[in-house]
């Protein structure tokens, strides 16, 4: 296994600049998501990590070894792809055993790597079948089999459970988590999926127009977004955003907006804070009635419900706060009527706010 290190890489398609500048560390035997939507640049640094595409800029290392104009077949890499890549006239076991035999690995050896990887992933009585008889989920672990096989210092995987079901994607997100714990590969994952980003990854790397926008442990991000992008990525459902005024009275910060008055803890405004516009943002998961909170509460929003989902042990208003769209999750045993009055609080440590203008949250913000 091998850390990875990646320092400013840039990537051009003709005129269209795809990375900028972007920097990532993945240390030895970690597990590095790289999310974001659809044409941010993930794909790319993948492609560019596997030397499927050339940087146009920067350098990428694995442990000491410089790789950055390597072709694939020298940087001792595994990748897993979201269409399986499998040879459908070869049964599963020559399927796992074709790209040893190609580096000419000793009959024996190829016997042993197949059995420990179907131990792995439960291929045994697949072994015989071709890729057409498989499901979906086993077609992927077939595909993650034959990356085991290789032994590679560092593992690729490129979107590998997006043409899964949900419940296929569930136990195969469940089976990659197991095979990172058993074996300690060095991974780097692209996905559009958050769920797969937060449980998956030991450090997300958020890109948002070819750079990283935020980076650090899965939770961490999700907790203190960096920016009004990371914060409306991450979370489902997505975070409320209102307008507001921030102003100080009585010695203290206050959120004001149409049906809101909050309290910010003092981290989430940053050193020198100042009053006017701002982004308040606040999480569907985060808001409860008062009585829940307590003394944590630390503010009142005033909204009224339009929609109930009940979804069994919670629910989700879809309300109006002010004149805007505001979510809210509920206990499951809460079924506010259609057209009701709903107050709701928010711990200070869950109030977000974010730049009107640059979309940095307040404690991030530069000058």
């Amino acid at each position: 296994m091998a850390q990875v290190t990646i320092r400013g890489v840039e990537k051009r398609f003709g005129q269209t600049r795809v990375l900028s500048g972007v920097d990532i560390d993945v240390p030895d035997g970690g597990f590095a998501v790289l999310v974001g939507p659809s044409g941010c640049g993930k794909s790319t640094l993948l492609r560019l990590i596997a030397g499927l595409e050339e940087a146009d800029g920067g350098s990428i290392r694995f442990g000491d070894r410089e790789v950055t104009r390597l072709p694939p077949r020298d940087r001792d890499i595994a990748m897993v792809f979201q269409s399986y890549a499998l040879y459908p006239h070869l049964t599963v076991r020559d399927n796992l055993a074709f790209g040893l035999e190609l580096r000419k690995t000793p009959k024996a050896e190829i016997e042993k790597r197949i059995t420990e990887a179907s131990e792995m992933l439960g291929l045994d009585p697949l072994l015989a079948r071709f890729p057409r008889q498989l499901s979906g989920g086993q077609r992927q672990r077939v595909a993650m089999g034959r990356a085991i096989v290789r032994r590679a210092q560092v593992f690729l995987f490129d979107e590998p459970l997006s043409n899964l079901d949900a419940a296929l994607r569930a136990q195969v997100r469940v089976d990659i988590k197991k095979l990172h714990d058993r074996i300690g590969a060095t991974s780097v994952y692209v996905t559009h999926d958050q769920v797969e980003a937060m449980t998956l990854a030991d450090r997300i790397f958020v890109l948002n127009r070819g750079r990283v926008e935020q980076s650090g442990p899965p939770l961490e991000v999700y907790a203190r977004p960096a920016t009004r992008f990371v914060a409306a990525f991450l979370g489902s459902p997505a975070m409320n955003f209102i307008d507001a005024e921030l102003e100080h009275e009585g010695g203290r910060w206050v959120v004001r907006a149409p049906g809101v008055s909050v309290r910010p803890s003092v981290s989430a405004l940053g050193d020198a804070p100042r009053p006017g516009k701002v982004v308040l943002g606040l999480r569907p998961h985060d808001v409860a009635p008062p009585e829940e909170l307590g003394k944590e509460g630390a503010g009142e929003i005033h909204a009224q419900v339009e929609v109930l989902e009940a979804l069994g042990t919670e629910s989700f208003a879809h309300c109006t706060v002010g004149e805007l769209p505001f979510v809210a999750r509920l206990p499951g045993a809460s079924r506010p009527a259609k057209g009701s009055a709903l107050l709701l609080g928010i711990a200070a440590e869950h109030v977000h706010v974010f730049d009107a203008d640059s979309g940095r949250a307040l404690w991030n913000r530069e000058g």
